[in-house]
């Protein structure tokens, strides 16, 4: 009796919520699991098919499934998302190549049918070319568009998303120039992605405007290409950053005064791997128009023969308190990293990631960085072998640095006994910080 009288005093506080809150704790659970509560009462039958997300992107649900469990699950989707009685408003569909076990023009009609329901965020991940519907790229109600698709992406001429905010493309061939047209006619877009994404022999200049980007990633291969491309970037908001391509033969940028952070990986072909001109001036305009970033990735191959150092430095990052540079090449030269360092007068934290050095530094004790001398408080040096070089230069940072707080070493490929030789030495070198902490990994 105590224990029915217990059983009768829970609440089932589930059962009390509103459908509109049921349904959205429903789009958290795998589209089975959903699926399932149809059972639980009358009230639940055919609450799943109100749901305003549908996520059908991880792969792992359709694992242990036949053939014949994939017809059924193609059937189901259909009715789910073209059920006449059913035309609710969906805010969220993700879908991958396994949900319709390739089918391209089963996949096609899901998409057809979601962008009529007032769609916001769409997600497509598919491993060959699909084709898509001429309704994607006019659709009013799209937020968020991601599509992961391999093959040439057709854009028709007339495009228009009011509405959208993020755009992500990977893996697409860019044949003609319709897609910065696109990105363009997105007066709202803050976030723009584009990854591994390749640029065909047509594209000769890749021209990307827009005042509302907040957050753009290009990453680009080439295709089988015999000439250069220009870059033409205008978008003065950007507070992020990231760039990985071959170096452009000319770059034109407006000036990012808001850039938080900048990831910047650029490489040259090795016929382009000894001094040339135009090169060393595509180089330093991408360098000049990120100038105003606060935290800094470099990867550049070559540097010294694409960026000029002297006496008088070309370009200064005055607002840059965090810079790792990379370099996976032994043509880097100690010299021109230190030159570089007068390029960043407040300068807080460098990371240095570099593979052995062919030589060293020459004697610069009276033309010292005045980042090392008044500002860098924590240096990491990565990769460290225990060349001669590279100890070279961290005499120099340890003499020079006078507010230095840390001092990092990641060495690699070295004995244990290796290891403990360097660290022995590294901690004999003098020190112009009393406060810096020499710390091995």
């Amino acid at each position: 009796m105590a224990k029915q009288a217990k059983n009768e005093g829970v609440l089932d506080r589930i059962s009390t919520l509103p459908d509109h809150m049921l349904c959205h704790m429903l789009s958290f659970l795998p589209i089975k699991d959903a699926v399932r509560t149809s059972v639980l009462s009358p009230r639940w039958r055919y609450l799943f098919t109100f749901m305003s997300t549908l996520d059908l992107y991880d792969y792992r649900q359709f694992r242990g499934f036949t053939r014949r469990d994939f017809n059924d699950f193609k059937n189901f989707v259909d009715r789910l998302l073209l059920f006449p009685k059913q035309q609710v408003r969906l805010e969220c569909f993700r879908v991958s190549e396994n949900a319709s076990d390739g089918d391209c023009p089963r996949l096609y009609g899901w998409i057809c049918a979601v962008l009529s329901r007032g769609i916001k965020e769409l997600v497509v991940s598919y491993g060959k070319n699909l084709r898509l519907p001429t309704l994607l790229f006019t659709c009013q109600s799209l937020v968020t568009l991601e599509l992961d698709i391999p093959g040439d992406m057709k854009i028709p001429p007339d495009v228009s998303l009011p509405n959208l905010k993020s755009l992500n493309l990977s893996n697409f061939l860019f044949s003609d120039g319709l897609i910065f047209k696109l990105v363009s006619s997105c007066n709202v877009l803050e976030e723009l992605y584009m990854e591994f994404v390749k640029l065909g022999r047509n594209i000769t200049e890749v021209n990307i405007h827009s005042l509302s980007l907040k957050r753009m990633t290009l990453e680009f291969v080439l295709v089988n290409r015999d000439k250069d491309y220009k870059m033409v970037i205008n978008a003065p908001n950007l507070e992020y950053f990231k760039f990985y391509d071959m170096l452009a033969d000319g770059y034109r940028v407006s000036s990012m005064n808001s850039l938080e952070h900048a990831n910047i990986r650029v490489h040259q072909c090795s016929e382009y791997a000894i001094y040339d001109v135009n090169r060393e001036r595509a180089a330093t305009n991408l360098l000049q128009a990120i100038c105003k970033v606060k935290c800094l990735y470099l990867l550049i191959t070559h540097a010294e023969t694409l960026i000029p150092m002297g006496p008088e430095p070309v370009f200064a990052f005055h607002k840059l308190v965090q810079l790792k540079f990379v370099n996976e090449t032994e043509a880097w030269v100690g010299t021109w990293i230190l030159e570089f360092l007068h390029c960043v007068p407040n300068l807080e934290i460098l990371h240095l990631a570099l593979d052995a050095a062919s030589e060293g530094i020459k004697p610069l004790a009276e033309n010292v960085p005045s980042c090392v001398s008044f500002h860098l408080t924590e240096i990491r040096v990565s990769r460290f072998v225990g060349d001669e070089p590279m100890f070279q230069m961290i005499s120099f940072f340890l003499k020079h640095a006078t507010v230095l707080e840390t001092l990092i070493i990641a060495m690699k490929y070295l004995t244990e006994k290796e290891e403990l030789s360097i660290t022995k030495r590294l901690l004999e070198l003098p020190r112009n910080s009393r406060s810096c902490q020499v710390i091995t990994e």
